[in-house]
């Protein structure tokens, strides 16, 4: 693999990022997703509760 310049991989970066909110946009407009991600979100802040009262 030859090394890229910091412009190219800051651009590979960028469309990495893009990709993947377009990405997530498109899965969050399944209602089963959203339900999903809902129940995900529920988890993670019971978690931070849990981790804070310690």
């Amino acid at each position: 693999m030859k090394s890229l310049s910091p412009g190219a991989l800051e651009a590979r970066r960028e469309y990495r990022r893009q990709y993947e909110r377009e990405y997530r946009r498109k899965w969050r407009q399944k209602p089963e997703n959203r339900l999903k991600e809902k129940e995900y979100e529920r988890r993670y802040w019971e978690r931070k509760a849990k981790q804070s009262k310690e």
